[in-house]
């Protein structure tokens, strides 16, 4: 006997004929997230993932909205508080001209990412040092495969308006750092340096810019400099928002968060972004045996509709052509947009912070 998730994920029967063989390229949040909730609703499930078992790390500063991701848990079955590291109270920002700006944060944690991904995989068949290729993967051997491969999206055709800047970070251990979140945003909003703390001796320090100098990371060293490296991550960051990353499928592939764009262009952040796009991939599958692509591409769309505009916001500071006159609907749908989703983001959500720091960039 089977059992599936309805869209508001409550149990009821599912027929035999209505299982599907699924296969799901990458092990990131949105694979596993999808991976647990697709094998408790009776689907065969298999996940494929790149990166050997002992190597496998998950990427990015482990930083987000308690708020959102204490729901999400609570779909797969866990409880989010036992994963939580550090609650934030506040952000600090120091911008360019030695403008300085502090957010009261509202639910900004960060948490161990990797045991929350961990323990969503469990008992679900998994192949690690499993590379995942549109030209060599059979996917006729599946009803459904799902490129969760991130900003790698190794199984759906390239897009034409991809843009990504390169990054890395550093998981350091330093008892002397401070114990909130601070970012560096760069001139021109051509990157930022971030430091997010995991608990009083760990944390996360990185940058993603396109100029390639990650300003702020050799500054951290030499403030602290009895920091321990303890892991190195290189990886680039996808800015594309959905609307630039289409196709969102291929044959039976189809694509889910940030290998279609899933990531919100002005902080680069996609495990919120990603985690929304796994319920919306859910809620087109109901009471069929596949997704209704035409349907989940309305509903992405629309749902990350304003992330366009922040882009534009991004894309036109970059190449210093943003002007707060003409350019002022773009920048009012951003604000309002995020302040609707406030809690979503886990910070305060300001008119007159937003414009300074838009200026100030």
């Amino acid at each position: 006997m089977h059992i599936k998730l309805d869209k508001n994920y409550k149990l009821f029967f599912l027929n035999n004929e209505n299982i599907m063989k699924i296969a799901i390229a990458g092990a990131g949040v949105a694979g596993s997230y999808l991976g647990c909730l697709l094998d408790r609703s009776g689907h065969d499930v298999n996940i494929f993932e790149a990166s050997k078992k002992e190597n496998h790390w998950p990427v990015c500063a482990w930083g987000a909205s308690y708020h959102m991701l204490s729901g999400f848990s609570a779909k797969a079955g866990l409880n989010f508080d036992n994963y939580v590291l550090h609650i934030g109270k506040v952000l600090k920002m120091d911008l360019p001209n030695n403008i300085t700006e502090t957010l009261d944060l509202r639910g900004l944690v960060t948490y161990d990412k990797r045991r929350w991904e961990q323990d969503m995989l469990t008992g679900i068949k998994i192949e690690y040092g499993t590379p995942c290729l549109a030209n060599t993967f059979p996917c006729a051997k599946y009803d459904l495969v799902i490129d969760c491969t991130g900003f790698h999206r190794t199984m759906l055709p390239k897009s034409n308006e991809d843009f990504i800047i390169p990054a890395y970070e550093y998981l350091v251990e330093n008892t002397q750092a401070p114990e909130e979140f601070y970012v560096i945003g760069y001139k021109g909003a051509r990157g930022y340096f971030w430091y997010f703390p995991l608990d009083k001796k760990k944390a996360y320090i990185g940058a993603g810019d396109i100029d390639r100098k990650y300003y702020g990371i050799q500054d951290f060293f030499r403030k602290y400099p009895k920091s321990k490296i303890i892991r190195k991550i290189g990886r680039p960051i996808r800015l594309a928002p959905p609307k630039r990353m289409e196709p969102f499928a291929s044959g039976n592939v189809v694509g889910v968060g940030e290998s279609i764009g899933c990531v919100f262009p002005m902080l680069g952040e996609g495990i919120i972004p990603s985690l929304l796009c796994c319920d919306l991939f859910l809620e087109t599958l109901e009471e069929r045996t596949m997704p209704n692509i035409d349907e989940y591409r309305k509903k992405v769309l629309k749902k990350f509709a304003y992330y366009d505009d922040v882009y534009r916001i991004v894309r036109l500071k970059m190449e210093n052509k943003l002007n707060m006159v003409r350019h002022l609907k773009l920048i009012m749908s951003m604000y309002m947009n995020m302040k609707n989703e406030e809690k979503r983001f886990g910070f305060e959500i300001n008119f007159g912070k937003m414009r300074r720091l838009v200026n100030a960039l």
